[in-house]
């Protein structure tokens, strides 16, 4: 083996996966090595015939005192150079025949990847073997550095080093160390061997294992993960240490044991497969005792998608727990802790550019405890979705035709078998300066009632519904700015609605609700969500929409929307316990989003009602994002029917040019209370990175819970702790949007 391949393929196994299988992301996320000095860049590869096989040695010295049998003497600035490959000492022994050398003095070697330094070295440039002493080397592509006693190329696919040292710090310093006593490289297996390895952080032990066995390139290896702490109010100290398994090419599994000090262990793992045609993961966990709550408890995850064919697919969905308090408890992440139900079904779907069919069951656990068995949703036993439309870069009408078939069961409550049919046809006139399109649909919708109906109801309900739409707008822009830099737009938009009333206070409701009034719904054909209610309309929506476009390169610096919609007659399709709504106007809808420049930006929302003339909601924000990973967001919430009025601070900001501090505030005004906070300390140095967060945040049961986690980052290595970075990224707008630059 060449010797700097040796060197290389060592110093890939310490940088990604010697301890730990692999390769863990960043702790921050932007260029780690930023605040690193340069480290001394790779010669040019010289002018010698690199694609030859065996590329001939040229040797250059100040002075030549023999030559016997090819053998040289040289001395003085010596260089053996062979096409990327450079050896350079004070005095040197050089066979031309053999391609022997003995190198002595100030020895260095360079590659395209790797220098090396060191008092003596023998090397020979035809075999790629040898043995260099006291070694000295560096990998700036991998911004590492170290030593060994010996690193000897015993032949073309074996090498051994003794008494390596390896970190990623700056000369000079040595916050943390990778110890290895020997090492064993096997390229023929593609194997590795060390014995007796251990990290050290400023000089105090953090881990070691007497032996590892790693692959010598980015093949999985069975190995121990990172690990990962915390603490919690609520669960004590919470440690789980992964151990991974390399089972096949095509599939793994993972056992992850998780130390609770207040609850116990768990035991958890995953298994993971990849075939030609599917893929799929199957996650466990089980706690035989949880000496808090005084039950065993448990999780089951499973998912799989496999292509069966041309434009056929199938998919399916378990997900299990045993208790309803299952994420509250043992949840790690706020998006765990949020859940509130666990969905299972199997789906098989066909997809073309025009038409997609789609045929599945669907069931679901409910995990959220506030949730009352009446409001659970409805099992789909089976639900069949067909749509088609017609190709809309061809001229003329325009079809759809969209359509479901679905069979609706819940314990003890009323279930019924659903078809819902809507045809649409519709025809576009207009150019670059307007449009209009006129749409006519029939909606079909039949129900039959078949199971836990009350005694003397009808078993059959059916309704058929016309839906006339008339939809236009105009486009206006000019030159803006005083050299005409800007380019203003001007949209305003007509959206006439007709739907008949039909009386459906007889039918259920399955799957069916009234989404919150927003500037999109001014455009939609049915003010519900669901087949069980058609909404009843006569109304027109006017809207105007305005941009600041740049001239130069067409980004948008400013939107801004406005829109209402004037009631013609009274809408009495409702849900239950609704009135009937004879308003004649409905609540102004407006939305503001302006870019002021590359750090500031802004948004606004407003649902105001003309008849109590008051605002319904309002939302706020601002952001200032001088550059990357500097970022300050504010915003206010308000809704008058809710009594909600919410502040939310969240910051990401450099102290330093080592330290940056992270944190949130989400404050109740109404109630002056905080639902969510949490601060920390970032520390990113040269080659490795800390991070220490304190959250504290209310439960769905109103208990108040508080953590800490904590994130070592060794950097080349591996980081230990528990992985922060989606965390901070779902508290932190624009924590992590952009990339640095590397």
């Amino acid at each position: 083996m060449n010797v700097s391949r040796a060197l290389v393929l060592a110093a890939a196994l310490l940088a990604s996966a010697l301890l730990f299988a692999g390769t863990p992301p960043g702790t921050i996320g932007y260029n780690q090595w930023a605040t690193c000095p340069a480290l001394p860049p790779s010669p040019p590869p010289t002018a010698a015939a690199a694609s030859t096989l065996n590329p001939p040695t040229r040797v250059t010295a100040d002075l030549l005192t023999g030559y016997v049998h090819g053998e040289s003497l040289l001395t003085g600035n010596v260089r053996a150079i062979q096409a990327d490959k450079q050896l350079s000492a004070e005095r040197m022994r050089y066979n031309s025949i053999t391609g022997n050398t003995h190198a002595l003095g100030e020895v260095h070697f360079s590659s395209s990847n790797i220098l090396l330094q060191g008092p003596s070295a023998d090397y020979n440039f035809n075999t790629s073997s040898g043995v260099f002493n006291d070694a000295q080397f560096s990998l700036p592509k991998r911004h590492g550095r170290g030593t060994a006693k010996i690193l000897k190329a015993l032949d073309k696919n074996h090498d051994l080093l003794t008494d390596m040292h390896y970190t990623t710090c700056p000369v000079g310093k040595h916050d943390w160390m990778l110890n290895a006593p020997d090492m064993e490289l096997d390229e023929a297996t593609n194997t590795g061997v060390g014995h007796n390895v251990t990290i050290d952080f400023f000089g105090v032990p953090i881990f070691w294992t007497p032996y590892i066995n790693f692959p010598l390139n980015d093949d999985r290896k069975s190995g121990f993960l990172a690990p990962a702490f915390g603490f919690s109010t609520f669960t004590g100290t919470d440690v789980t240490t992964p151990y991974y398994l390399n089972l096949a090419p095509n599939y793994d599994a993972t056992l992850i044991p998780r130390i609770i000090t207040k609850r116990g262990i768990d035991l958890g793992g995953e298994f993971r497969y990849l075939t030609d045609s599917s893929k799929g993961k199957l996650d466990l966990s089980y706690l035989p005792h949880d000496k808090l709550a005084d039950q065993e408890r448990g999780l089951l995850n499973f998912s799989d998608n496999t292509q069966l064919g041309d434009n056929w697919n199938f998919n399916t969905a378990y997900n299990w727990v045993s208790d309803n308090q299952y994420f509250q408890d043992l949840g790690d992440s706020l998006a765990i802790i949020a859940t509130t139900s666990q969905e299972r079904h199997a789906q098989l779907a066909y997809t073309t550019t025009n038409l997609n069919f789609s045929t599945q069951i669907q069931d679901w656990q409910v995990v959220d405890p506030t949730i009352p068995p009446s409001s659970y949703p409805y099992k789909r036993l089976p639900q069949t979705l067909f749509s088609w439309q017609s190709d809309p870069e061809n001229s003329g009408p325009q079809y759809a035709f969209n359509s479901e078939l679905v069979q609706f069961q819940q314990d003890e409550r009323l279930g019924a078998l659903r078809l819902d049919l809507k045809p649409t046809a519709s025809y576009t006139f207009g150019n670059a300066g307007y449009y209009f399109t006129p749409a006519a649909a029939l909606r079909v919708t039949e129900w039959n009632l078949d199971q836990n109906v009350s005694a003397g109801s009808g078993t059959e309900l059916s309704r058929v519904t016309p839906i006339i739409s008339l939809d236009s707008g105009l486009f206006f822009q000019r030159d803006a700015g005083d050299s005409g830099n800007y380019i203003q737009t001007l949209e305003p938009r007509l959206f006439y609605l007709y739907v008949p009333n039909r009386d459906q206070s007889q039918i259920p409701l399955f799957d069916t609700l009234q989404p919150q009034f927003s500037f999109l719904q001014l455009f939609t054909d049915n003010r519900f969500y669901g087949a069980d209610r058609q909404g009843d309309a006569n109304q027109l929506s006017y809207a105007l929409t305005s941009r600041l476009l740049d001239a130069s390169d067409g980004s948008q610096l400013l939107e801004a929307d406005i829109g209402q919609i004037r009631y013609f007659s009274n809408r009495y399709v409702q849900l239950p316990g609704v009135a009937p709504q004879t308003n004649l106007f409905s609540d102004v809808v407006g939305n503001i989003n302006l870019n002021l420049n590359d750090n500031w930006s802004a948004s606004y929302g407003q649902q105001w009602d003309p008849t109590t003339r008051q605002t319904d909601l309002a939302s706020i924000g601002v952001q200032y994002q001088p550059a990357f990973h500097q970022v300050i967001n504010l915003a206010y919430r308000y809704n008058r029917l809710l009594n909600m009025k919410q502040t939310d601070l969240s910051f990401s900001w450099p102290l330093s040019t080592h330290w940056s501090m992270v944190g949130r505030w989400n404050y109740d005004v109404q109630n002056k209370l905080t639902l969510e906070s949490f601060a920390g300390f970032e520390y990113d140095s040269c080659c490795w990175a800390f991070q220490v967060v304190h959250r504290r945040y209310i439960t769905q049961t109103g208990q108040a819970d508080a953590m800490i986690f904590f994130q070592l980052q060794l950097k080349g290595l591996t980081t230990i702790g528990r992985h922060l970075n989606d965390f901070l990224q779902n508290g932190i707008l624009g924590y992590s949007d952009t990339t640095q630059p590397q």
